[in-house]
């Protein structure tokens, strides 16, 4: 077997000449690759739950190395030498399973033997791994320092693969730069400030036995919302498995309507008027109403009261797939907006492709929507702004999180962060500003249902309805449910893969796969995934098979996390 001769490392502080192996040709994709539904599942996601995401990153100037590099394979982030060999090769030909950055600093010493060592050198995931660990120790941190000093023979050593994306991804933040120069300033964009701020409400009642379900859908606001108490439910670590008790029939869930969409979807205005209303509504449960007391609560202390020592910063953490940006970030900016009888006077909402600027309307002023297609116009906008305005920053990224802790006024604003349980994206902000974790749990069983009778009796609400067609309308939502129930028990409590056919039944092959890896690899065991107070274990494993769930810490008002099995299947699966 022949090995394809790399060039010697360009000499710096951190120069390892014993990296080696660069092979030209396509990319191997990992088996898994954390990759959206295709268009057709995607099509058929419940509106308020699809992601924001349409499109590939926006990269600028300031995005780093490691995540142009890394963009398509999360999972190479923290992965160690045993993950990398069982999913190439389906064997760990007993190596010691060290992190892959010392693989890389060192392949002779963990892989003895030749041939597989000249093969693993070949893959162009690991010369992707290598120059991420190569070129930041050489002082190329970001695109803005790849532009600068990536030399000939740096640029030759990181390999063919690594070059194409960066330079590829360097040519995208060119082009958002000349743009910046042009729309420094955003674009302003007409009704959708009214439709956020206006949004029309309904809800989901139970106990209407004679209903189908036993659940009615109304128009307008609820009467009563939860209260703090009744949503603030976290068990001690040691009854996190405990049967929860069934809660009394009452509100279910609301639905804020926008009539142009919200900031998750880019307020739905690149769809046809008929792909346009699924994305217009957004349900709110229970766990998100407890965010927003727990935010609401700071936020009354640092700009109501002025107890508090500095803005309040937020992470609020949950599996991946639950809806944290469709529902939880809709509906805190709709009440940001509300909130304290229109005290704040900007909103910020950034996504990994645009950020907003929400303006709220003051005396005879109306409010406004400011659209900015470059991240940093937005920030330098927000800077200009700190000390005359009030305001709050909601970011719904995943790209650009360590850049903006340090370019945003979080010292003056209050900041509050969606993400997944991978702390690599938030470590800063909890450690540097002493940000708030918040968990949110999934949904729950009856959220489904009760969004689901909403989908399917809107239309019906205020019409008289025969009981012809009451009884037909039973029977569809009867047997619906059935399908959601079983879908449920295969993938767990997920809403953006149990509605649609094509979304189930891609996120389930993506469950039997990382079922599949756990089973023919030594390092996956139930006890080591499933733990009580658990670190997130950042793997195609753990993403697909894992939910967080919420417990008490010993002390004051941090909260934890206990890893549990997303659905009874995999739970009997991992443990067979």
């Amino acid at each position: 077997m022949s090995r394809a001769n790399s060039p010697a490392a360009p000499q710096g502080n951190n120069a390892n000449p014993q990296v080696t192996g660069n092979v030209e040709g396509p990319m191997r994709r990992p088996r898994d690759e954390n990759v959206p539904p295709p268009p057709a599942a995607a099509a058929a996601q419940p509106p308020q739950i699809r992601q924001g995401n349409e499109g590939g990153p926006n990269w600028t100037m300031d995005s780093e190395i490691e995540d142009v590099l890394l963009q398509r394979y999360e999972g190479l982030r923290n992965m160690k030498l045993h993950d990398f060999l069982d999913q190439y090769f389906s064997n760990t030909y007993d190596t010691q399973n060290v992190a892959m950055f010392l693989l890389v600093k060192n392949p002779r010493r963990y892989i003895i033997d030749s041939d597989l060592r000249e093969e693993i050198l070949g893959l162009d995931e690991f010369q992707l791994l290598r120059a991420v660990i190569y070129l930041p120790r050489n002082g190329i941190e970001d695109m803005q320092k790849w532009e600068e000093r990536a030399t000939a023979q740096i640029r030759e050593f990181v390999g063919p693969v690594a070059r194409g994306m960066l330079d590829a991804a360097l040519d995208t933040a060119k082009e958002a730069r000349e743009r910046a120069a042009q729309t420094a300033d955003g674009v302003g964009l007409k009704g959708l400030y009214e439709s956020i701020y206006n949004a029309k409400w309904s809800y989901v009642m139970s106990g209407y036995d004679e209903e189908p379900l036993g659940m009615k859908v109304f128009n307008g606001k609820p009467q009563r919302i939860w209260t703090e108490e009744e949503v603030d439910i976290t068990p001690e670590p040691a009854n996190v498995d405990a049967e929860i008790e069934e809660r009394p029939n009452g509100l279910e869930i609301f639905v804020l309507t926008s009539e142009k969409g919200w900031p998750y979807n880019r307020f739905a205005l690149d769809y046809t008027t008929g792909r346009k209303a699924v994305f217009q509504h957004v349900y709110i449960r229970r766990e998100i109403m407890r965010v927003w007391y727990i935010i609401q609560k700071d936020l009354k202390t640092w700009w109501v009261e002025k107890t508090a020592h500095r803005p309040p910063i937020h992470i609020v953490i949950g599996t991946p797939g639950i809806g944290k940006s469709c529902g939880l970030g809709s509906f805190l900016l709709h009440s940001l907006l509300h909130f304290h009888e229109g005290m704040l006077d900007v909103v910020a909402y950034f996504t990994d492709t645009i950020a907003y600027l929400i303006y709220n309307r003051k005396g005879d002023e109306r409010g406004r929507v400011v659209q900015y297609e470059y991240l940093r116009a937005a920030v330098n906008a927000i800077n200009k702004m700190k000390y005359k305005n009030r305001g709050h920053i909601i970011m719904d990224i995943r790209y650009a999180m360590q850049q903006l802790y340090i370019q945003l006024p979080s010292d003056v604003w209050g900041v509050t962060i969606f993400t997944s349980p991978n702390s690599v994206r938030f470590d800063e902000w909890t450690k540097n500003t002493g940000g708030r974790q918040i968990i949110i749990n999934c949904d729950d069983v009856r959220d489904i249902e009760a969004f689901m009778v909403w989908e399917k009796l809107l239309i019906h609400t205020g019409e008289k309805v025969s009981n012809r067609r009451r009884h037909e309308l039973r029977k569809e939502m009867e047997d619906e449910w059935r399908i959601v129930e079983g879908r449920i028990n295969s993938i767990g409590l997920l809403p953006r893969y149990i509605f649609g056919l094509s979304c189930y039944e891609w996120r389930l092959k993506r469950v039997h796969d990382a079922l599949e890896t756990m089973k023919k690899s030594d390092e996956y065991s139930y006890n080591d995934i499933i733990e009580h107070t658990a670190t997130w274990k950042n793997n195609e494993v753990t993403d697909k098979l894992v939910k967080v769930v919420r417990v008490k810490a010993n002390v004051g008002f941090i909260e934890l996390y206990s890893c549990q099995a997303l659905s009874l299947m995999t739970r009997n699966m991992m443990m067979s």
